[in-house]
């Protein structure tokens, strides 16, 4: 893009603006080019975040699962030894009234 000085001049841009308006002209292009860059990427990690999120979500959630499992194992438990005490008596009982 080539302008000549004259008709800079002429058109109320000096010289000296063209001069800094082509040296950051590209590094401006450059940067929003970047900027483009950075926002595609964001997106890309931010699908991946949610995606994450999710797996996360599902692994709490079979830990929940579980846990609850283990309270319903540690009733039975309970219930288990309830049982086991109950028969001991009951073979005292038959054991005393067949005697």
């Amino acid at each position: 893009m080539d302008i000549d000085p004259e008709d800079a001049t002429k058109s109320g841009v000096h010289p000296i603006e063209l001069c800094v308006y082509s040296l950051l002209s590209s590094n401006l292009e450059n940067i929003y080019q970047s900027i483009n860059e950075l926002r595609e990427s964001q997106a890309v990690l931010i699908l991946r975040l949610k995606q994450l999120r999710e797996t996360c979500k599902e692994g709490q959630d079979q830990i929940n699962k579980e846990g609850s499992l283990n309270n319903e194992i540690a009733r039975l438990n309970k219930i288990e030894m309830k049982v086991d005490a109950v028969l001991k008596r009951y073979e005292k009982m038959v054991s005393s009234v067949t005697e």
